[in-house]
């Protein structure tokens, strides 16, 4: 029964939300983007609510459903689309971040309702990321929009230092003043979280394209506060101070990457993303990707320019993050999955020597160039990685296991790749490379099943 009254209230506000934004759009006049964000942040704030109208899964999927469909519906038909659906379209640009924000509601409800890590903060962790995403996104595209003058490329275009600093604010106290009123987590501890969570939030609204941190965002936001939570003031200060370094060092080594802004910021992410979610050692494989692959061929004009965006990042990091995530989302294994972490990165280093070498030296022949660069990318993953990883059983087992893997994926991806030699950077070699590492760690779970 009161499920049922939940899902009465939640459509009715919602519906009425979105009839009146409506009326508002056509009587006011107001800028296209201020609509939308206010139906933003009341499908946030109601989300927020969920823990106090509903105990069960279902009526949420329910709502989530419901909510996928009104969202196509207003986009697909024409008699929707020219009257609500301008409320959510009317800003002009193709984004699909209000299907996404369902699905990260209902994938944070299904963690809160089923998550046994910290009982005591299950509301704070289902309702802190939410608000993120929700007042944040609002605050920094308001400002961007009224009072952004210096501005920076994006995925989405030009997005502005004011806004990412409305963000970053705004992010702040979304996890500061919740922590502080709503636990009994100390005051210094609320505001390094805070600083923290702030960061990464920033990170993501400033390299996100086309609503993809309406997805990400909440999880990862779980996923850091979870581990935040338990930590101590000093292991704390150490997340800010090696984040800060982090972020210092890829901005003075910005000069010798084919790395565009963005790109440089999801950088930036990943290696803040592998500190946070998997501790120091799990850093030195994205570091030594994004040192190494500079060092692979001689530094030329043509391959010193800037030309890589954050599809190229993302492809990168792909393979190596979802196991991150799943490490730390089932609390598996640590060891197998700092494996598979590290060879997901191996492979994807080949496959950027066969790139930059290939175009380097075009008569050298197929075998010889594979060759090189399948032991490169191992080699230079593979080495820390028993440095690191040593005192574990069957290291060693894992590491030559690896070599396999990065041949797989380099090979397939020479073969499978149209003009390899020519250093292509448009979606479809993306993809193939994202999917290159994907394979390529794949191979490791062999091993894991065999030892």
């Amino acid at each position: 029964m009161m499920n049922g009254l939940g899902i009465a209230i939640v459509l009715t506000v919602l519906g009425g939300l979105l009839g009146a934004l409506r009326l508002y759009q056509k009587w006011g006049a107001p800028q296209p983007e201020l609509p939308r964000k206010i139906l933003h942040v009341g499908m946030g704030l109601v989300a927020c609510s969920f823990p106090w109208l509903f105990d069960e899964s279902w009526p949420v999927l329910l709502l989530g459903v419901l909510s996928l469909a009104g969202m196509v519906a207003m986009r697909t038909v024409a008699a929707l689309s020219s009257s609500v659906g301008t409320v959510v379209s009317g800003v002009g640009r193709f984004s699909f971040g209000e299907i996404y924000f369902p699905l990260a509601i209902a994938i944070q409800w299904h963690i809160y309702l089923f998550a046994t890590a910290l009982p005591e903060y299950r509301v704070l962790l289902y309702c802190i990321p939410l608000l993120l995403l929700t007042l944040a996104d609002a605050a920094a595209a308001l400002v961007g929009i009224n009072y952004g003058s210096l501005r920076f490329d994006a995925s989405d275009g030009m997005k502005s230092t004011e806004g990412s600093l409305a963000f970053f604010l705004c992010a702040f106290l979304c996890v500061h003043i919740p922590l502080l009123l709503g636990s009994n987590t100390g005051r210094v501890e609320t505001l390094l979280i805070a600083l923290l969570m702030a960061l990464l939030a920033m990170l993501f609204e400033a390299i996100a394209w086309a609503g993809l941190d309406n997805l990400i965002l909440p999880l990862v936001g779980y996923l850091l506060l979870r581990i935040y939570l338990g930590l101590s003031v000093v292991e704390l200060e150490m997340r800010v101070a090696m984040t800060v370094g982090l972020m210092v060092f890829v901005l003075l080594y910005r000069t010798r990457t084919t790395l565009l802004g963005s790109a440089l910021l999801g950088a930036c992410l990943v290696g803040y993303l592998s500190w946070a979610l998997g501790g120091w050692r799990w850093l030195a494989s994205p570091i030594t990707v994004f040192v190494g692959y500079t060092l692979l061929s001689p530094r030329t004009e043509a391959n010193s320019q800037r030309k890589h965006n954050i599809h190229a990042v993302v492809a990168v990091s792909a393979a190596s993050l979802a196991w991150l995530f799943l490490y730390r989302l089932l609390d598996l294994l640590e060891p197998a999955y700092f494996y598979l972490f590290t060879l997901a990165f191996a492979a994807q280093l080949a496959i950027i020597a066969i790139a930059r070498l290939g175009y380097d030296y075009p008569r050298l022949s197929a075998v010889p160039l594979l060759g090189v660069c399948i032991l490169q990318g191992w080699g230079l993953l593979f080495v820390p990685y028993l440095v690191l990883a040593w005192s574990e059983p069957h290291c060693l087992i894992y590491a030559l296991w690896a070599l396999p893997g990065v041949a797989l994926a380099a090979i397939g991806f020479y073969f499978t790749q149209p003009s390899v030699r020519d250093c292509p950077t448009d979606q479809p070699r993306w993809l193939r490379q994202a999917a290159g590492g994907a394979l390529g760690s794949a191979v490791g779970l062999v091993p894991l099943y065999l030892f």
